[in-house]
């Protein structure tokens, strides 16, 4: 029992120290952490990596059920194999010397050499029951069907948009103001009617809002 949860412990820190190496490797395209190392961050990315395969998972394409499915899944099955392969050897370890500290040397030399050449060959062989068990979860937490951007309930495919350059620009248009802009900047020419739905859409934070409103009552479709 002691020396199974060594072998946790172990693998838990082995994988929060790749985390960290992958990080780094990733340069500019990496986590802002990495862009100005310390080894407070660091650690607190080694210490943390167990939120990362949940995190990396969810976008708006994936529902947060299923992102949490395979994100456990690939901690559990990450965890499994680490342990088993640090189990196996403190477990040689202790078979071959009697000594404590050459029991140690003996088990770390072993992670250490054989990690880089066991651990890839673990992985692929490790596939086919990855897939196995992938399979009911993909079926018991199915992926969001894509959208057609022309069927959205929103501006660009209503016969009332009016096209407002100051409003629709992606960076800094006026659909990230704080407030109602002025009606004639709005892409709408109805505005009269649509007031309302535009007083509930900027009560929305800008970093949570879409491009336009889509839950208006006026729409209708452009043809």
């Amino acid at each position: 029992m002691k020396c199974l949860f060594i072998s946790i412990v172990v693998a838990y820190l082995m994988s929060g120290v790749a985390q960290v190496i992958k990080d780094l490797r990733g340069g500019i395209l990496g986590p802002r952490w990495a862009w100005t190392p310390t080894v407070g961050k660091a650690i607190f990315v080694a210490a943390t990596w167990i939120k990362r395969p949940i995190i990396n998972n969810i976008s708006s394409d994936i529902p947060v059920a299923r992102a949490v499915a395979f994100g456990l899944l690939g901690i559990i099955l990450q965890m499994g194999v680490l342990t088993g392969f640090v189990w196996f050897s403190i477990t040689v370890s202790l078979q071959i010397f009697d000594n404590v500290v050459l029991q140690v040397f003996a088990a770390t030399t072993l992670v250490v050499v054989s990690a880089p050449f066991v651990l890839p060959l673990i992985g692929f062989l490790t596939i086919p029951i990855t897939l196995i068990v992938a399979w009911p979860l993909d079926l018991l937490f199915p992926r969001k069907e894509t959208v057609n951007a022309r069927e959205i309930k929103w501006c660009p495919n209503c016969k009332h948009r009016r096209k407002s350059k100051q409003y629709e620009d992606v960076i800094n248009g006026l659909w990230r103001s704080k407030s109602v802009p002025r009606s004639d900047r709005l892409p709408c020419n109805i505005i009269l009617e649509t007031a309302g739905v535009w007083e509930r859409y900027f009560k929305v934070e800008p970093d949570a809002r879409a491009l336009f409103p889509s839950d208006c009552e006026f729409f209708e479709k452009r043809i």
